[in-house]
This record gives structure tokens, C-alpha cells and sequence, in this order.
């Protein structure tokens, strides 16, 4: 039995980190989507025989070995059932590495699904995601295919719903990343070091509860202060972001810990989507990774 799934990256239209919890994981606040971009992920359920599961993926440097968390999520899997059920992943990879946009994540999450779906779902929901937030805290958000609001360190995940749900559904992302990655830990450690970046607690929930109570595309409060330290590493960054805004008319950031950033470009037709395509690719080079989410 084989079952395909897409896996979604994510875009974190928001993200508020507000301090060093004392678990050593950042608390965070955070309005992310999935996207129409993203990997496919085929699982089979191998023959009682197995003993080993097997990872192959289609795309060079990519490790197949136990750091892939769809492998660690095999091995979460049956320590949570008890079954000895061994399976065969095969990874079709689109989202690059190192970008911010938690593909890895999204695989992670959707082996978990595709695994209790095989073995006719001995794990509830809040299961799954009790075993997601183990891999990782961006894996419980994929487990809903909706955009969430996030908090804790990711692990606590509040779907939306009504309009809220129906104009993030209806954005258009222009998703770029240059041909360099930002280290999610060496993130991490620069805000900690550097403690006036973390935003406050409650002006980021103001932020969140003003615009789920009038929710537009115009007014998602689009903030993510993880991009105060990368972009003094990577100055790159901020220039080309200050620059799509300013010649292209559209908003601009960072997504989660970068270096993948995106704009909004409901406002851009096809002709000027494309115009903004080719300006990327001129400035980060011909080498950078874009994708329309």
C-alpha cells in the first residue's frame, strides 16, 4: 500500500519572537500559511519482513539518513503505536534548504500523516501533532493544511477559520531566495545575544487580535523581527526587499529565520509578476530560487 501527499512549504506572514523561554526554545507569535508550492511525498507501507526504512530523494544533497526528520518521524511512529510497521519514502524536493520556509518541517509532518493513514489511523489528531512538535516546531502547522496563528515555540497551533482563513487563501506569492541559506541555530543564538531585537508580547498579540477582528489582504500586519540580525549579515537581503518595495509597489519581508523572502503581488499582473521575477534575478543573480506560492 503507497499513498502521494503534497508537502506545503510556509510563509510566516508574521513573526514575533518575544524572548528565551526557559526550556532554551524562543516563545513566539506567529500568522504562517502553507503554500501551493512545495514537495511531494509518496509513502509505502513495506512488508512485515522490513526492518529498516528506506528514504530516496530525488534532488542531490539532500541526506536520506536518520538526521532526515521523515525518517525520525518513522521512528516517533512507532514508538507512539507500539506497531513494528516499517515504511519506503520517496521525496520529490522543490523548497530549497536553509531557507526559512520549513520544508523540511512540512515533510516531517506529512510522513506522520501518510503513516497513521496506512495503518488506519491508531493516532488521533492531537496525537499527531503532540509527535510534530517533537521533530520540530514548525512541523504541527502542516498537519492542518489551513494558516494558523502560532505560539509557544511553535507547537501550539490555532487554525483560522471565516474570513480570516478566506483572504490568506486568497494571496498570491512571489517567493525568492538567493543562492546563500541563514542557519535557523546561529539565528537563534544572535537574537538571544542581542535581547532589544525581541519584540513585546503584547503589542505582537495587538497586532494578531486587530486584524483577525477585520481581517483584509491590505492589513496582515507583516512583521518578523528575526530580520534584524540577518540582515546585518546579509545586507543583500534588506537592500532587495527596500528595493521591491519601492519600484514594484508591493509588500516585502523575510520569511521565518530566511534567507527566503516573499512579496504579495495581488496587485501585479502577469506582465508585472514577471517584470519583478527578472528584477530579482538581476539583483540576487540567476541563480536565485523562485517560486510562486
Amino acid at each position: 500500500m503507497k499513498i502521494k501527499k503534497f508537502s506545503p512549504c510556509k510563509v510566516n506572514l508574521m513573526l514575533a519572537i518575544t524572548g528565551v523561554r526557559e526550556d532554551g526554545f524562543h516563545d513566539l507569535i506567529s500568522l504562517v500559511t502553507p503554500t501551493k508550492f512545495g514537495d511531494d511525498l509518496e509513502t509505502e507501507l513495506l512488508p512485515d519482513v522490513a526492518t529498516a526504512d528506506i528514504l530516496s530523494c530525488d534532488l542531490e544533497g539532500v541526506p536520506c539518513d536518520e538526521s532526515n526528520l521523515v525518517i525520525k518521524a518513522a521512528k516517533l511512529f512507532r514508538q507512539a503505536t507500539g506497531l513494528e510497521k516499517y515504511f519506503k519514502f520517496d521525496l520529490e524536493k522543490r523548497t530549497p534548504a536553509g531557507a526559512g520556509l520549513g520544508g523540511g518541517s512540512s515533510n516531517g509532518a506529512i510522513a506522520l500523516a501518510s503513516m497513521n493513514e496506512l495503518c488506519g489511523k491508531p493516532l488521533s489528531t492531537r496525537q499527531l501533532e503532540k509527535i510534530a512538535a517533537e521533530l520540530g516546531s514548525d512541523c504541527p502547522l502542516f498537519l492542518t493544511g489551513t494558516p494558523v496563528v502560532m505560539r509557544g515555540r511553535g507547537e501550539k497551533v490555532f487554525p483560522l477559520y471565516g474570513d480570516a482563513r478566506e483572504y490568506i487563501s486568497m494571496l498570491k506569492l512571489l517567493i525568492f531566495k538567493p543562492d546563500f541559506s541563514i542557519n535557523t541555530g546561529w539565528a537563534y543564538s544572535q537574537m538571544r545575544a542581542n535581547p532589544s531585537v525581541y519584540l513585546d508580547k503584547d503589542y505582537a498579540e495587538s497586532r494578531i487580535s486587530e486584524w483577525l477582528e477585520n481581517p483584509n489582504i491590505t492589513g496582515i500586519p507583516l512583521i518578523n523581527n528575526m530580520q534584524v540580525e540577518a540582515f546585518k549579515k546579509y545586507p543583500a537581503l534588506e537592500i532587495i526587499l527596500e528595493e521591491v518595495r519601492e519600484k514594484f509597489r508591493v509588500p516585502a519581508i523575510m520569511s521565518g529565520s530566511g534567507s527566503a523572502c516573499f512579496a504579495i503581488v495581488n496587485d501585479l499582473d502577469e506582465a508585472k509578476t514577471q517584470e519583478l521575477e527578472k528584477f530579482i534575478k538581476k539583483n540576487l543573480g540567476e541563480s536565485c530560487f523562485i517560486a510562486r506560492g
